[in-house]
């Protein structure tokens, strides 16, 4: 079954190279459980992340809202790679809620920018969240307002 993703993510990576989008960071293994944070986008690049990040990750992953703890429960416990889109505005206490989980139930941080300026998809390497969800947070916005600057 793992195959069947690795299969499918270097197909969407060969296709979104042939596209001209360069990859840089490193894959996630498929052997952890995993939650994205993608950075934020609009128009067209918001089309494209909702069209392939799912097809960009080694285990089956859906999309969830963080405002939506329901649905984050219910994907957490099926083993599938979490994506949530990051915001500035994002809210604190259902983030803390998640990155909780994540250090409780052994699930690995990670985030992906996609920089439009260089036309490059970054994946930042994983981690795993802290007894601090704060300092998680900051880690991950000093990510994501860096790919701002550029």
């Amino acid at each position: 079954m793992t195959s069947y993703f690795v299969l499918r993510r270097r197909l969407a990576k060969a296709w979104l190279k042939l596209l001209g989008w360069r990859f840089r960071g490193q894959d996630q293994p498929s052997r952890w459980d995993l939650i994205m944070f993608v950075s934020p986008a609009q128009g067209e690049i918001l089309k494209m992340q909702h069209r392939w990040m799912t097809f960009l990750t080694s285990n089956p992953s859906k999309w969830v809202e963080l405002a939506n703890p329901e649905e984050i429960a219910q994907i957490r416990n099926t083993k599938n790679t979490l994506l949530i889109k990051w915001d500035d505005t994002i809210n604190k206490e259902a983030l803390y809620e998640v990155l909780l989980h994540a250090r409780n139930n052994k699930v690995r941080i990670s985030a992906c920018a996609w920089d439009t300026t260089h036309k490059a998809i970054k994946f930042h390497s994983q981690f795993r969240p802290s007894p601090y969800p704060e300092r998680d947070l900051r880690y991950l916005s000093r990510f994501f307002v860096y790919f701002k600057k550029i």
